[in-house]
């Protein structure tokens, strides 16, 4: 990110803002989407995300985090959209949608993980996403949700050698 811009945005100027948030708009619509799994959710949660960034900008202490800083409030935004709209996915629902007929193994294979993934803890599950759909290195994870990187590779250590061994019995 060009750290010219973001003093530029942290001083005021819109248009650098506005550069700064739509060079961001893939990845926070994946991240929103990798939390809300709706399309429309998504979008709303990365628009109400540039609204709430522009209001906040001149908090912005150190140039070179606007990216973690932004994205966290983007999935800050998603959650405080799950909230509101109280959407809780069941699993019986996800075993409805399941075709009866010729299911594939991959789909299976999905089914498995996403029921694995359920059992985490919603944090570590936010790092798993970020890590493995995202692609976002551990110490990124770690400024995104505010805790160390020591914190993150310790919890992400455990839940996946639990899903491990979870997946590993089916």
């Amino acid at each position: 990110m060009d750290e010219k811009l973001i003093k530029k945005a942290i001083k005021g100027n819109f248009k650098a803002y506005s550069l700064l948030v739509h060079s961001l708009k893939n990845e926070g619509y994946k991240l929103a989407y990798t939390i809300l799994k709706n399309e429309q959710d998504s979008i709303d949660a990365y628009l109400q995300a540039v609204e709430k960034g522009l209001k906040n900008i001149q908090n912005l202490k150190e140039p070179q985090y606007f990216k973690t800083w932004f994205l966290s409030i983007v999935m800050n935004e998603a959650k405080n959209i799950i909230s509101k709209n109280k959407k809780l996915i069941y699993l019986e629902d996800v075993e409805n949608t399941r075709p009866t007929k010729s299911k594939s193994d991959n789909q299976e294979e999905k089914l498995d993980l996403e029921r694995s993934l359920a059992k985490i803890e919603p944090q570590v599950r936010e790092m798993i996403r970020l890590k493995f759909y995202m692609g976002y290195k551990l110490d990124e994870i770690a400024n995104i949700l505010d805790v160390p990187v020591g914190t993150v590779k310790g919890k992400m250590y455990t839940a996946l050698r639990n899903m491990k061994k979870d997946l590993e019995v089916r």
